[in-house]
């Protein structure tokens, strides 16, 4: 992979401190959530571990893609928005969005369009990294980031290289 920015690597040990940062002010802020919707595929471990930390919650997925391939770490184009799951789950909810990083917010401008069409009571986003600088109310960070960099996230290990 190659990449002008700094590459930060980053180990399960990493994910479980901001996932418990991610927890702990949905829970000192106490915000009241009804439905956690995951952005398919970058929000989907952070709504696996929201999910079995916070009780009672229904699911929804919606399906963005900006990564012109399947590949870790692919090059990404504009975001294509290809559907949305349980959107009864959605109407008059408070959602939690889960994304793994947010940088120029343009997936998460894309989500929010598609959910706000379903008059959501409250939308909140979830995330590990925040690169973006105060462009999003309601969001709940792991980690903010003054700096760019890329990070390499435990579960884009490719299994079937050798080295």
């Amino acid at each position: 992979m190659k990449t002008n920015y700094k590459l930060h690597n980053i180990d399960w040990g990493e994910i479980r401190k901001l996932s418990k940062n991610i927890l702990y002010q949905i829970d000192n802020e106490k915000i009241d959530i009804d439905t956690l919707v995951t952005i398919f595929r970058g929000g989907s471990v952070l709504a696996l571990i929201l999910s079995a930390n916070i009780k009672n919650l229904e699911t929804a997925c919606i399906h963005i893609t900006r990564s012109l391939s399947n590949d870790s770490n692919a090059e990404f184009g504009s975001s294509i928005f290809k559907g949305i799951t349980n959107l009864s789950a959605i109407e008059g909810k408070n959602i939690i969005l889960t994304e793994d990083i947010i940088d120029s917010g343009l997936t998460i401008d894309n989500a929010l369009e598609e959910l706000k069409k379903y008059n959501p009571r409250n939308i909140y986003i979830a995330t590990f990294y925040n690169f973006n600088k105060g462009k999003y109310r309601n969001v709940i960070s792991g980690e903010k980031m003054n700096e760019y960099c890329w990070i390499v996230f435990p579960w884009e290990e490719k299994l079937n290289e050798t080295n």
